[in-house]
């Protein structure tokens, strides 16, 4: 259930973007499938859900099983990346620790099956904004989008393939694989952008 040293590709910087950690959604019946506190799978809307806190007010305890009342889960759209502290769940930004925040994000799977939630924290970090800006920016489990990934793009990119693979022959069939094996070895390519809310304060 969980993968590691795993990448994607960027077509932008032509270089790979470090995945930490891939989480797909649980198997029915999959008790000891583990998941981050601020992140749950919805079996029944088959979606993800991300963790929203909201210190100022108590909701009733998570019918899931989660201990957390202050704030509540939100659905994880695709190409959606948020910032997040799942040890830290329901502190203030401020007192947050900067090394327990990690970066999020929603993305198609390589079998066009459900999403997964990827941990993308160790390329964000360096290539996106630093840790200490999210939690600065008080981005940290807000609720609000923190950045995105142009997933539409990706799926465009992709689509067609088996159509025009069957309709090829010959050495056409031979060319079209080939093209295709590249497109399998870079994964996938996508761009990241922060949210123009967040940007606008940190100018």
């Amino acid at each position: 259930m969980l993968e590691q040293n795993a990448h994607l590709w960027s077509d932008e910087k032509e270089c790979w973007i470090e995945k930490d950690q891939v989480y797909h959604p649980p198997l029915d019946g999959d008790e000891s499938h583990t998941l981050p506190s601020t992140i749950r799978w919805n079996p029944a809307r088959k979606h993800w859900e991300r963790w929203a806190k909201n210190l100022t007010t108590r909701t009733k305890k998570q019918a899931s099983g989660s201990s957390m009342t202050k704030g509540t889960f939100l659905p994880a759209r695709e190409g959606d990346g948020w910032a997040t502290s799942p040890n830290e769940a329901e502190i203030e930004n401020k007192q947050l620790k900067t090394q327990g925040i990690r970066f999020f994000a929603c993305l198609p799977n390589n079998d066009d099956s459900f999403d997964d939630v990827v941990d993308v924290t160790s390329w964000a970090a360096t290539s996106l904004l630093p840790k200490e800006a999210a939690r600065l920016l008080d981005a940290v489990d807000s609720g609000r989008l923190l950045f995105s990934f142009d997933v539409p793009a990706v799926n465009k990119k992709g689509a067609g393939i088996g159509k025009q693979k069957k309709k090829s022959k010959g050495a056409g069939a031979k060319q079209a694989s080939s093209e295709n094996d590249r497109s399998t070895m870079k994964g996938i390519g996508a761009t990241a952008q922060v949210s123009e809310r967040y940007l606008d304060k940190m100018k």
